[in-house]
């Protein structure tokens, strides 16, 4: 994708200037580095590490967070939890590796299958919606608290470049993913998935999806019987029972 094309169309809308005020204005030097870099990353493999020439695998317990697109959600049927939000009804009655009743919709779900690897990880879990939430939710906790320093993200290969940015420029490294089907593959059709129309479920190359799958599975360490999600704003924090030693909840990073 041509990224001055894209900071031009998203100049004037809310995300643009969002991102300006929060990250490019109070930190001029290192967001034009996040742009020299994001050319450097080749969109073209199904699976990108960011920075380009780093190693974007590597989780670090509570400082990570794993996010994935809300185009992923089932849609026949659909997911309970409704399509364009940050929710997901299995996840928020998870409780260690005891499931719940899973609604048919979830028993096939790829987020329900991420999210609970998560957990095991002691990631956190973010479901992502728009390009503004994102920044909000997590860039700038990244940049102004250190909350998070590692990621992994499933997303189209329309935003690669535009994310890229945003982790670089937060200080974050990452692994990202991108989907095989369905996803934005032009300006128009993101924007409306970014306003939360989005009429294509979106689809992990098999290939990709298992390596996703072994990359948080290594990083588990099998949370103790009753760990679950805490949900905090719009984002899934894994949590030991009460009483045990040591909490993964936000991995003791400020908040």
């Amino acid at each position: 994708m041509n990224m001055w094309a894209f900071c031009l169309n998203s100049l004037f809308r809310e995300y643009g200037w969002l991102f300006f005020r929060r990250m490019a204005l109070p930190h001029p030097v290192k967001t034009a580095k996040a742009f020299l870099a994001s050319g450097a990353i080749d969109p073209s493999p199904g699976v990108i590490d960011v920075p380009a020439a780093g190693r974007g695998e590597g989780l670090e317990g509570g400082r990570s967070v794993v996010g994935v697109g809300f185009c992923l959600k089932p849609m026949d049927p659909p997911c309970p939890s409704g399509r364009a939000n940050h929710d997901c009804m299995y996840l928020e009655n998870l409780a260690g590796a005891e499931a719940p009743d899973a609604h048919l919709a979830c028993r096939e779900c790829t987020i329900r299958e991420i999210g609970t690897e998560a957990l095991r990880s002691g990631a956190a879990f973010y479901v992502m919606t728009s390009a503004k939430d994102i920044l909000l939710d997590v860039f700038a906790p990244a940049l102004d608290e250190r909350r998070f320093s590692a990621g992994v993200f499933v997303l189209c290969r329309y935003s690669l470049r535009p994310f890229s940015v945003g982790l670089l420029a937060s200080g974050m490294r990452g692994r990202l993913f991108t989907f095989e089907s369905g996803d934005c593959r032009d300006y128009r059709t993101w924007l409306q998935a970014d306003r939360g129309i989005k009429d294509e479920q979106t689809a992990i190359a098999d290939g990709d999806r298992e390596l996703l799958m072994g990359l948080l599975g290594g990083a588990a360490a099998g949370p103790t019987p009753g760990a679950r999600f805490v949900r905090e704003g719009n984002i899934f924090y894994a949590e030991e029972p009460a009483g045990t030693t040591e909490s993964r909840c936000r991995g003791g990073a400020a908040r």
